[in-house]
């Protein structure tokens, strides 16, 4: 079954994949532990989400499940009434897990808050009550939310079965779940909305072809909404940083990636991509200081389903890309997968083969020899550890 974007939680990873959550070695790929779920996820877009020492896992039919990180042990099982497809990411704040579901274009769902808190820990299932939850047509579908001290703030589809009807985007009180002000923008907000502290403003994407940014005042109202046009749709949630912002947009049966003026949304410059960013993408500051530099990694939903990384710049108006990986053949499919980055710089990403690839820096022959030297020196080590333990 098809795994979900892996997620990096220190020298582990996590994914689901058909009805189990798996916790697998970050170095070699080996599954540590597995757990069978109450459900399963249809499409694995939606990666579960390491927090307060437990995952939380969104899965079809309205269901969010809470587990034990250490222990992999179910903590508690959330069922929505109204139910629908786990497609929107899941956001961690301050003791609370917030999320939405997706029925269809024209129905209603739910977004809902949860206290992570496990009420009854003789349970593995137990029966966990939403602390609220606010109900909308067309629902929410990859609209993760940005909380904020007081306020929620998400997009939601338009609730009409093309893309192009308005549609709004949503500050909510976050201990009530009451709506406080809406924006009307075009199109269904397929994207989590995200704050940038260095322009005090708010971003969003529309599968309608356009990104949004916009600003909250004290009292929760929504505003200032300028729009940049793209040549097509827009799923991928944008990354801004040092006063650029990064997305990804179809641009007819390929892609673009996108780099905007994040202050005055115009265009700075683009570049054709092999598909569609569908995904959101990562960006590493790690060599900036030493070189000016950054580098933006992005997946793209056609074949081979490789990454393709951006260098960028103050200053930069033109494109420096580099087609990072490309898996074999046996192993080239469509991709819609964030990039994750663990703490020594391997990169973690999955396509529709069914593969989930650890990428690391190129090493010469001699090098690539000593490490497999190695590695089987470390497998018969724990060979003997094995064996000593059972005797």
């Amino acid at each position: 079954a098809a795994p979900t974007p892996p997620v990096v939680v220190g020298n582990t990873i996590l994914l689901v994949s058909g009805v189990k959550l798996y916790k697998l070695n970050a170095e070699t790929g080996e599954e540590i532990a597995s757990v069978k779920m109450e459900g399963s996820t249809l499409y694995t877009t939606v990666s579960p989400l390491y927090a307060d020492g437990k995952i939380f896992v969104s899965l079809d039919e309205g269901i969010v499940q809470a587990f034990d990180y250490k222990t992999m042990k179910s903590l508690w099982v959330y069922t929505d009434k109204i139910g629908g497809q786990s497609l929107c990411p899941i956001t961690y704040d301050n003791g609370y897990i917030y999320s939405g579901f997706w029925v269809d274009e024209t129905e209603y769902a739910n977004y809902v808050c949860l206290s992570v808190k496990d009420e009854n820990t003789k349970k593995e299932t137990e029966s966990k009550n939403a602390k609220w939850t606010y109900k909308a047509l067309g629902g929410f579908y990859w609209a993760g939310c940005c909380v904020t001290d007081k306020y929620v703030i998400f997009g939601k589809d338009d609730g009409k079965k093309n893309s192009e009807s308005s549609s709004k985007i949503i500050s909510l009180d976050k201990s009530t779940g009451k709506a406080v002000s809406s924006l009307a923008v075009k199109g269904d907000i397929r994207s989590s909305v995200v704050f940038s502290a260095e322009t005090a403003s708010y971003y969003v994407s529309s599968k309608a072809g356009y990104v949004y940014k916009f600003s909250m005042d004290s009292s929760g109202k929504l505003g200032s909404l300028k729009t940049y046009t793209a040549p097509g749709a827009v799923t991928a949630t944008p990354v801004v940083y040092n006063g650029r912002l990064y997305v990804g947009c179809q641009n007819g049966s390929a892609g673009k990636f996108v780099v905007l003026d994040a202050k005055t949304m115009k265009e700075i410059y683009t570049a054709d991509m092999q598909g569609y960013p569908q995904a959101s993408m990562l960006i590493s500051t790690g060599y900036e200081q030493t070189s000016g530099k950054v580098y933006i990694y992005s997946t793209y939903y056609a074949k081979p389903g490789g990454i393709t990384a951006f260098e960028d710049s103050q200053g930069q108006s033109s494109v420096v890309k580099t087609e990072l990986f490309t898996p074999d053949t046996d192993m080239q499919q469509y991709c819609i997968s964030t990039v994750s980055a663990g703490e020594d710089g391997t990169l973690y990403y999955k396509n529709d083969s069914g593969n989930i690839f650890a990428l690391r820096e190129g090493k010469t022959g001699i090098q690539s020899l000593l490490q497999k030297i190695i590695d089987a020196i470390k497998n018969i080590i724990a060979k003997i550890i094995t064996l000593f333990n059972k005797k």
